[in-house]
């Protein structure tokens, strides 16, 4: 089965999006396909991150002002048909895909927006919402296959692993792979103000945070605390810390199937229901948006939590009960070889 993805990464948008279509690429290539990228040529791209990976990579012109001149230039670029085409971007929706029909036979569509119409035969939202079933009613095709919710989050074989136990007092600062507000210094600002010994912390950014001179030079007057760059053991960094503070995102579901609690800050408006959602549910505690954020209050919210074991254990056994440890990508692999085996009799 040959697979294109149309994915981008940046220092706007993140690196959220790339991240987890490598994640199921590698899912899909473990089991016999044979996947490439389509990707702009953006600030903050993860072009280099898809080339070691071993996938052929398409790059398009960083100006591209509407789906139609996306799609012919993708289409352009490409010299054999696809089986699959996987659509993960906000500004990309059902005149692209429909574009490329002529050239993928099947299409799937990862979102979580539910604001745009989409032309695809599997739909993919990992967020946990009330109405999640009802949001795509009026824009998707009526034949199009639905997979929502954490039950096929795209996580890593690394997020699969056997619990160990969090040492105490240990924290975990992450704020995705951009981090364009800054928040992971504001958070270092916070652990200084603590001046409490036991406490030591793992923090991670990407490698094209646009302040790492800034958090390198914080972290060095910092003994207890480590950092990393572009990692790809999250999941021990996770299982390592007893609370984590960070974004919103597809980090929830990292941290849910951690059974991590999590002090989370929204930096985009939509991360803000799914969030709320979680922080009702009591499987994370949600400070705010990124703007309401200060290094007082970070300060003051970590030393809190960390005083009260208590009330992180009750929140770690939330968190714990929202992934399923046997779902995931491994599911979400499966039903696109069924879609792609029901429709054309091979893979």
């Amino acid at each position: 089965m040959k697979v294109l993805f149309r994915t981008d990464a940046s220092v706007s948008i993140g690196a959220g999006h790339v991240m987890r279509c490598l994640t199921l690429a590698a899912a899909l290539t473990e089991r016999g396909a044979s996947c490439s990228f389509v990707c702009a040529d953006t600030t903050g791209n993860l072009h280099d991150a898809i080339r070691a990976q071993g996938y052929p990579l398409y790059i398009l012109s960083n100006n591209l002002p509407d789906e139609q001149q996306d799609a012919e230039l993708t289409l352009a670029r490409l010299i054999e048909p696809y089986q699959l085409l996987i659509v993960d971007h906000y500004k990309l929706g059902q005149h692209y895909c429909s574009k490329l029909r002529q050239y993928c036979q099947h299409i799937m569509v990862i979102d979580d927006l539910a604001n745009r119409q989409h032309d695809c035969d599997l739909l993919l939202d990992q967020n946990l919402l009330p109405d999640a079933g009802q949001r795509y009613n009026k824009l998707i095709p009526k034949h199009c296959i639905t997979l929502f919710g954490p039950r096929f989050a795209l996580l890593r074989d690394e997020f699969y692993q056997v619990k160990r136990p969090a040492h105490p007092n240990h924290i975990l600062i992450g704020f995705g792979g951009s981090d364009e507000q800054n928040l992971t210094a504001m958070a270092i600002k916070a652990l200084q103000q603590l001046k409490l010994t036991a406490i030591t912390a793992d923090i991670v950014i990407g490698a094209n945070n646009p302040w790492r001179a800034e958090v390198e030079e914080l972290v060095a007057s910092l003994p207890n605390v480590r950092l990393h760059v572009q990692c790809n053991y999250m999941a021990t960094l996770m299982y390592r810390a007893r609370l984590m503070l960070g974004a919103g995102g597809a980090s929830h579901w990292e941290r849910c199937i951690c059974a991590l609690p999590g002090l989370v800050v929204t930096v985009a408006e939509n991360q803000q229901a799914t969030t709320a959602y979680l922080d009702h549910l009591g499987a994370c505690v949600w400070l705010g948006q990124a703007a309401e954020m200060s290094a007082e209050r970070f300060a003051e919210q970590l030393c809190y939590y960390l005083s009260q074991p208590a009330l992180l254990d009750k929140i770690s056994q939330s968190a714990a009960g929202i992934v399923p440890a046997d779902a995931g990508t491994p599911l979400v692999a499966e039903q696109i070889f069924a879609l792609v085996r029901g429709l054309n009799g091979n893979n």
